[in-house]
């Protein structure tokens, strides 16, 4: 009877906890920690990003690279597992926008964890505005 009421409190809590992963919602000001120095990651609700790392910021609304106006749009994957988020560089005269794809592992709804699919960089993220 106690391993019933064990695997039904397990199964439970396991349900409750992947509920709605499409549904998470990532907009919003996002801060963690990369290599000692202090960043963030902001979602937009128009599908624009802007990231900061230390002093560097990348993105936001008047960010030009070589004096060419430039945008970061990201794209959020939740039907995959694990969930993927590509953060995509748009610039004025270059065909081919730039890529940085980052896997993400959803820690509750104010917290997530990314990492760069082409090295070891990780991230632990909290939400420290909507």
């Amino acid at each position: 009877m106690k391993r019933i009421l064990l695997l039904l409190i397990c199964f439970t809590a396991l349900s409750f906890s992947h509920k709605n992963i499409e549904e998470y919602n990532f907009i919003g000001k996002w801060e963690g920690i990369d290599k000692g120095k202090t960043g963030c990651i902001i979602f937009e609700k128009d599908g624009t990003a802007s990231i900061k790392i230390g002093d560097d910021i990348l993105g936001g609304k008047d960010y030009y690279i070589n004096g060419k106006k430039a945008t970061i749009t990201y794209v959020i994957d939740t039907t995959r597992k694990p969930i993927n988020i590509d953060f995509i560089m748009h610039s004025e005269g270059y065909e081919v926008p730039g890529k940085l794809s980052f896997i993400a592992e959803i820690i509750d709804n104010n917290s997530f964890k990314i990492v760069s699919v082409k090295g070891n960089n990780s991230m632990l993220l909290t939400r420290i505005q909507e």
